[in-house]
């Protein structure tokens, strides 16, 4: 297992559980303090000087491990199941775009709330260009060997793909062999039964995961068990990237270096 650490890319403006600020400023202190990669939330990457940000990532020697699609939604309000042809069209191909860029990293690209709602009044047709659209970017995607994941988000998020066990149906349905899970401790601590118990069952569809406590707060500092979550992630043999994705509190570099101290230790069995 290794830790990775969520940051918005230049592209981005709105407020995100993500280290912000100048990209050569964030990946200096993310090293100093340990980590070995990054998970980027991106927004629009033609709106970003892709060779310049690529060089800072190879200079500092971070893995991105998955790009994160969530300010595509919140500055653009782009989803999958839009009731606009335009938005889904456009969000489709932003994606895309995205799909592009993970390709200079070979990193996953994440679809949490960009699939969108499903409209209750217009319920199988909203699910029908869900899955469309997960079609398309999906045959994409494989075209530039890179994988979806989706992330099961809780109610007071979104409507649809809730549970792990619901998001384990989805994968089943869809069929795609390019289409994963990433798992999210905070939505899994209001939505799933047991914790432990979910990252058994998808112990075949899970390929990342974000790591932050009850709180949104830096692991250890809410009820989440995450001593046990890592004894059941080694005795799987889970060798992937963990992302921190939390509330930036004291600041950014104090919320990076407690959660990598904490975390780290725990993995090493110290």
């Amino acid at each position: 297992m290794k830790l990775a650490y969520a940051i918005g890319t230049p592209d981005t403006n709105s407020k995100m559980l993500a280290y912000c600020g100048k990209t050569e400023d964030v990946l200096a202190s993310l090293k100093e303090i340990g980590y070995a990669g990054l998970e980027l939330f991106v927004r629009d990457p033609k709106s970003m000087d892709v060779q310049l940000f690529s060089h800072l990532v190879e200079r500092y020697g971070f893995e991105v491990p998955a790009i994160g699609t969530g300010p595509v939604v919140s500055e653009d309000k782009l989803t999958f199941a839009s009731n606009d042809e335009s938005v889904r069209v456009a969000a489709i191909e932003r994606t895309k775009s995205i799909i592009d860029f993970a390709a200079l990293f070979q990193s996953q690209v994440n679809i949490g709330k960009l699939r969108g709602d499903i409209q209750k009044s217009n319920e199988n047709q909203s699910r029908e260009w869900m899955k469309y659209a997960f079609e398309t970017v999906c045959e994409y995607a494989g075209t530039k060997g890179i994988d979806i994941t989706f992330e099961p988000q809780n109610r007071f998020v979104i409507n649809n793909l809730n549970t792990t066990q619901q998001a384990i149906a989805w994968i089943r349905e869809l069929n795609i062999p390019n289409l994963y899970m990433m798992m999210d401790l905070f939505h899994m601590n209001i939505e799933d039964k047991s914790i432990v118990t979910s990252i058994i069952e998808a112990k075949n569809y899970n390929i990342h995961l974000h790591f932050t406590d009850n709180n949104r707060g830096v692991p250890g500092t809410g009820h989440i068990d995450f001593v046990e979550i890592i004894r059941v992630l080694k005795a799987l043999n889970y060798n992937r990237y963990i992302s921190i994705e939390i509330d930036q509190i004291p600041d950014s570099y104090h919320a990076a270096k407690e959660s990598f101290e904490y975390l780290n230790n725990i993995i090493k069995g110290e």
